[in-house]
């Protein structure tokens, strides 16, 4: 009782961070003003924007209030829509704080599991959920939970994915139900992260990664009694998953095929690899639009558009060709993608919620740097940057802490290295997907989880490397206080015998 005590006391905090963060207890409510892409999602319960033209898309605030309308035959199929429908769905109005209160309860009730299940080894572990809890309450990520976007359902997922790892951390597989706990964990977070949207895909492969290698052995048992579940658990989500994953490939495909073609093609590839029109199947001219998205002045306004936009497909896998052929030209797009998570704010969603007085600055979609809209704007964006390269050394430090870990498994913080290694292997992936899928085009939100995975990764790292350094500084503040041994003292001399 005292466990699940501790662990209900600890959920409840989380959980009161999060609505404190939100503003969802007696102050103004924090959200992220819509895009154009949250009609994806509204669109799906006939929910209408509570505006006078009943749009929500860029007008300088955070549209909470909906009415009903007519259902939208093709909405996103997403773990997001699930989450959003399972509150949206009904009759009358229908408010964004209602959904906000609903990842409140979610993240209480996923902390409640993982507090519960990493005290197995005692209660000083629950440090091993400070990790993935602390970045989750930084306003740029925790604003999300309001709003109509499916990126706070892969935030939601990633959370629950980590707090099961830290467990896995803190755990051995003789702790058997504590280890099915967050087993379970790593599976929901998996599954819910990796179809929120297709970019977030390799939160899914990771935790697909991480069942099967975790041993679990509830009660008694032989050792190999211990091998079994994980791997199981690991079939039945490649299983479950594959209709979801077509789904969502085949709507990506039918709305933005054209649109991600383009940006790929004109920010990404014509930009980094100069003369590569012929390449492509495009025309000369068309490098003199490289840098271009194709919003906001539409595909017309670029040369050698329309050759794409015949087959959209068949040029940007044409594309994705040429990339494998220029290894390097790929890592540095990476880069600049793991760069971009510096600009997880994301200042041209606005956060307050609208009202008859609120305007966009000049009653359209802005044109930013972190909108990568073009390649000046875009390259001052990054030149802006402090420390450009410290989101590439925080993932090599962490892929190295994991082999670590992997290595030397005798202490729970060593082992810890294995949170800091998935996050920013999740990190890695989803910039990856970022800029081979939409290629520079909006690239701080597309890469605005594997922001909040870079922070998990480096107070990982701090968790594992925090108990050596007070070691090693206990051991040398010993040997100062201990006196230094001097030169033996002369032997009395022996008395005289007569």
């Amino acid at each position: 009782m005292k466990r699940v005590g501790i662990a209900t006391a600890t959920a409840a905090v989380a959980a009161l961070a999060v609505a404190l963060v939100l503003g969802l207890l007696g102050g103004t409510p924090t959200g992220a003003g819509d895009n154009g892409d949250g009609y994806r999602l509204f669109c799906g319960p006939g929910l209408t924007p509570a505006t006078p033209n009943h749009k929500a898309s860029w007008l300088g605030g955070v549209v909470l209030d909906f009415g009903r309308g007519t259902p939208c035959p093709d909405p996103q199929p997403s773990s997001a829509a699930v989450l959003f429908g399972s509150v949206a769905n009904g009759h009358g109005s229908f408010s964004l704080v209602e959904l906000g209160w609903l990842y409140v309860l979610l993240v209480f009730l996923v902390t409640l599991l993982a507090a519960w299940a990493v005290q197995a080894r005692g209660p000083l572990r629950l440090l091993f959920l400070l990790p993935p809890l602390l970045p989750l309450l930084e306003p740029a990520f925790a604003r999300l939970f309001v709003s109509t976007f499916a990126e706070p359902a892969g935030l939601f997922g990633a959370y629950t994915l980590l707090c099961g790892l830290a467990v896995i951390a803190a755990t051995k597989a003789e702790d058997g139900f504590a280890r099915l706990s967050a087993l379970l964990l790593v599976a929901v977070g998996g599954v819910v992260g990796g179809l929120a949207k297709i970019g977030f895909l390799p939160l899914f492969v990771l935790a697909v990664l991480v069942c099967a290698v975790t041993a679990a052995r509830p009660g008694g048992g032989r050792w190999w009694s211990g091998r079994i579940v994980g791997p199981a658990i690991a079939v039945l989500l490649v299983l479950e998953i594959i209709a979801p994953i077509r789904a969502n490939l085949a709507w990506q495909d039918r709305n933005y095929a054209d649109v991600n073609a383009v940006n790929v093609v004109y920010t990404f590839v014509l930009a980094d690899l100069p003369g590569s029109a012929r390449r492509l199947g495009l025309p000369e001219d068309a490098q003199q639009s490289a840098g271009h998205a194709y919003y906001p002045d539409g595909p017309e306004a670029l040369s050698g558009s329309d050759v794409l936009l015949e087959d959209p497909g068949t040029v940007k896998h044409k594309a994705w060709d040429l990339l494998l052929e220029h290894p390097g030209v790929l890592a540095g797009a990476i880069g600049t993608g793991l760069q971009a998570t510096l600009g997880r704010s994301l200042p041209y969603l606005p956060d307050e919620p609208w009202t008859a007085a609120s305007r966009p600055p000049d009653n359209s979609a802005p044109v930013s740097g972190d909108m990568g809209g073009d390649s000046t704007t875009f390259q001052q964006w990054l030149d802006g940057m402090g420390i450009p390269w410290l989101p590439a050394v925080l993932v090599l430090l962490s892929l190295a802490a994991a082999v670590v870990a992997l290595l030397r498994r005798r202490r729970s913080t060593t082992r810890y290295g294995i949170v800091a290694g998935v996050a920013a292997l999740a990190a890695l992936g989803i910039a990856a997907m970022a800029v081979v899928g939409d290629g520079y085009f909006e690239i701080a939100k597309h890469v605005w989880l594997a922001a909040y995975l870079l922070d998990v990764a480096t107070l990982a790292l701090g968790v594992m490397v925090a108990p050596i350094l007070l070691r090693r500084g206990r051991e040398l503040w010993n040997r100062r206080r201990r006196p230094a041994a001097g030169p033996p003292e002369p032997a009395e001399p022996e008395p005289a015998v007569n």
